[in-house]
């Protein structure tokens, strides 16, 4: 690990663009826009080589307009929320319950989550 600048819950953000456990495990990545400001950030916190969170700033404002989660390591998301009207407010979301990788449950709410 190259240097941290910046720890969470035992994960760190290392100079080197590495997401790293509290153990030095690196567990994910993340980017950076042209100004150094974080826009995106992928987890694998399980080491099975599937993405588990991938979370994204999409607009550059300074937050996270776009989140998908894969909680059973299927390759596929299993719950995705996005802030479509860059309010700062989750607004949309969208599940899959049964893996295939298509939605099966979705909703909407202008005034957010």
């Amino acid at each position: 690990m190259s240097g941290t600048t910046g720890a969470t819950d035992g994960m760190y953000f290392s100079a080197d663009g590495g997401v790293y456990d509290a153990s030095g495990t690196m567990v994910g990545t993340y980017e950076t826009d042209a100004a150094g400001r974080v826009d995106a950030v992928s987890t694998d916190t399980d080491a099975d080589g599937v993405l588990d969170t991938t979370v994204s700033d999409t607009d550059g404002n300074g937050t996270f307009e776009t989140g998908v989660v894969d909680t059973d390591g299927d390759g596929y998301y299993d719950t995705m929320i996005v802030d479509t009207d860059g309010d700062g407010d989750f607004d949309s979301s969208a599940v899959d319950t049964d893996g295939d990788g298509q939605a099966d449950s979705t909703a909407y709410d202008p005034a957010g989550f």
